[in-house]
Parts: structure tokens; C-alpha cells; sequence
């Protein structure tokens, strides 16, 4: 073997070792979130001093409405830009009542979506979140400047 083929060798074997080296150092693929929830409670589990405590307790689902209360029925008030806003709810339907600061009175129609955490109010769809004895109503954007409470 010549000198010039040994070193080439020496020069091949160098760089299929770099290339092995580096392919190993890849970083794990993450998992998609429901993955991680799926592991997150034998993980959480591994403590056998609480392990009769915790085994039936699941992790929450991220990115999923959180299932809101059904029984909402009642008479809500709030504020939006000036207007007065009575909401009247009975089982999953209601009126929305804006009396505007002219006195001008508007009312339209509520169907809600419990599962969803969608009400459409007139021909607009919202987003909303029930929280202790308020309503939170959102745009579907969900712009904090947007946000109306509404209160019982």
C-alpha cells in the first residue's frame, strides 16, 4: 500500500466515524400532547408511598375546552362600550338584552353549546367560560379588549 492510499484510508475511516458520531447525537423527536398526557400519570405514579392515591388520576388534556357547568339558568349584568347588558338564561337558551347609553334597547336571541363552550348571541358566535357566578364572554379571537363579564 502507498503512502497516498494509506492516508487516503486513514482520511475515509476519520469521516465515516465524524458521521457516525454526529447521526447519535440527534435530539429526540418530541411527542405530540397527547402522548405526553397519555404518560404523564405512570410518571406520576412511580412514588409508592401515593401510589393508591394518585393511580386513578389523570393528567388534563391540553388545548380541549374544559366542560362547563349546565346549569347556568339565571339573570347576568355587565358592561360593554358604554351599553348595559342584562343576559336572562334558561336551560340552553336566553335573550341579551344591550341598553345602549341613548336608550336605545336591542335584544337578541341566546342558544348555548355547553360542550363547546360556544354561544351564539343574534348571528354572532362567542366563546365563553363560566367562572363561580360569572359569565365570561369572548370573541372568537379571544382579545382581552373584547371581553365582556357578566355577573349574577
Amino acid at each position: 500500500m502507498t503512502f497516498k492510499t494509506a492516508a487516503l484510508s486513514i482520511v475515509s475511516l476519520a469521516s465515516v466515524s465524524l458521521l457516525v458520531a454526529c447521526s447519535q447525537r440527534t435530539q429526540p423527536v418530541q411527542q405530540p400532547v397527547a402522548q405526553q398526557q397519555v404518560q404523564q400519570p405512570a410518571q406520576q405514579n412511580t412514588n409508592t408511598a401515593n401510589a393508591g392515591s394518585n393511580q386513578n388520576q389523570a393528567a388534563p388534556v391540553q388545548n380541549q375546552p374544559v366542560a362547563q357547568p349546565t346549569n347556568i339558568d339565571g339573570t347576568y349584568t355587565g358592561q360593554d362600550d358604554g351599553d348595559r347588558i342584562t343576559l336572562v338564561v334558561t336551560g340552553t337558551t336566553g335573550t341579551w338584552t344591550e341598553l345602549e347609553s341613548d336608550g336605545d334597547q336591542k335584544v337578541k336571541q341566546v342558544t348555548f353549546d355547553a360542550a363547546n363552550q360556544r354561544m351564539i348571541i343574534g348571528d354572532d358566535v362567542k366563546i365563553y367560560t363560566v367562572n363561580g357566578n360569572q359569565i365570561i364572554v369572548d370573541d372568537m379571537d379571544r382579545d382581552p379588549s373584547d371581553q365582556i363579564v357578566l355577573t349574577k
